[in-house]
């Protein structure tokens, strides 16, 4: 069934099987995307995209249906910047439901979409555009769009949007506390076990997104904490002090805060003041040839994907699959299997 099938009527079977699947796939990649197309199954349209609105950033698409890619880099390259929806949200920051014609027919309206309607319009060969915008975290919201070809979506679609967006709110916020509490594991063999760890989520500005009571009472008590935190490069942890300062960084899709990067304060093992990794006594054993064993131990060490390669002068891609060889054969499937089977660099 396309995004756009319908459309479903509320109250129907087919509307709760689809809001079944979307609660099935909170804290998934895929769940914005089954979000959307709940939303759409309830009004006609010809396309859809899901758009990361940003105080300090440009609008950043995320997911488009039906949207031929020339018209998404037109939209980024030429439109971004007059996006009435984007000054909408920059000014007043609210959760709810707007479209594009709405800014036509406001009075004294403090978004000017005359500039945004000449150029994008003709180039999607679209007529008007129906948004949702959802509760603001750190300094991004997410907003849902469906489109029309021809015609406006009437005073009667807009109801029916308002009836539904408190569930799609409701949806988008019970996804954003899965990802908050996901943060929160502490990365222990047995991540069925929430630690509760001292942890800073800052997006791709550097801007804070999430701080937990831990991490703000340790770094109170420690400034070379977010000193770390300010100076940090490809590491992927820096001992300090009293603990160890892990840091992961994002993919630009990872929702809660794209291209951003997670800091997380683990104790310090007692090592008697020497630095030690805890390996098997010989990875040879599981059948790593030289080049792979160069990989493992700069692996072990924390170095990024770019950094091996520098170090090694071979290509990332080399990398990445030596980095697959040694993961099949130590039966494992991420670095993070890897670190924990093999042992922990700490410093």
């Amino acid at each position: 069934m396309s995004p756009c099938a319908g459309p479903i009527r509320l109250g129907r079977d087919d509307w709760f099987r689809r809001v079944g699947e979307v609660a099935s796939s909170v804290g998934t990649d895929g769940f914005h995307q089954q979000l959307v197309e709940l939303f759409g199954s309830t009004i006609p349209h010809s396309a859809s995209w899901i758009i990361r609105y940003s105080r300090v950033a440009p609008p950043d698409v995320i997911y488009t249906w039906n949207v031929p890619q020339d018209v998404v880099e037109f939209y980024s390259a030429r439109c971004a910047p007059l996006d009435p929806f984007s000054a909408h949200w920059k000014r007043f920051e609210e959760p709810g439901v707007r479209t594009l014609a709405g800014f036509d027919r406001e009075d004294g309206a403090a978004v000017d979409p005359t500039p945004y309607n000449r150029l994008f319009k003709s180039a999607a060969k679209i007529t008007d555009e129906l948004g949702v915008f959802f509760s603001t975290v750190g300094n991004s919201s997410l907003g849902l769009f469906l489109e029309r070809e021809k015609g406006r979506f009437t005073a009667a679609e807009i109801e029916r949007t308002k009836r539904v967006f408190p569930v799609l709110d409701g949806f988008h916020k019970t996804h954003i506390g899965r990802i908050f509490d996901r943060l929160r594991f502490a990365g222990e063999a047995n991540e069925t076990q929430l630690a509760g760890r001292p942890t800073l989520v800052l997006d791709r500005h550097g801007l804070e997104i999430f701080a937990n009571a831990g991490w703000r009472d340790a770094a109170a008590g420690d400034p070379s904490i977010m000193d770390a935190v300010a100076s940090a490069g490809d590491e992927r942890q820096v001992a300090l002090p009293e603990f160890l300062l892990k840091i992961e960084r994002f993919d630009r899709y990872f929702p809660l805060a794209p291209s951003g990067t997670m800091f997380v304060l683990a104790p310090k093992p007692e090592t008697g003041g020497e630095a030690a990794v805890e390996r098997p006594a010989s990875p040879v054993e599981i059948g790593l040839t030289a080049r792979e064993r160069d990989v493992f131990d700069l692996v072990m060490a924390g170095r990024t994907t770019g950094a091996i390669a520098q170090s090694l002068q071979i290509s990332k891609g080399a990398v990445k699959n030596l980095r697959l060889r040694i993961y099949r054969k130590a039966d494992v499937s991420s670095e993070r299997a890897l670190v924990q089977k093999f042992g922990r660099l700490t410093a």
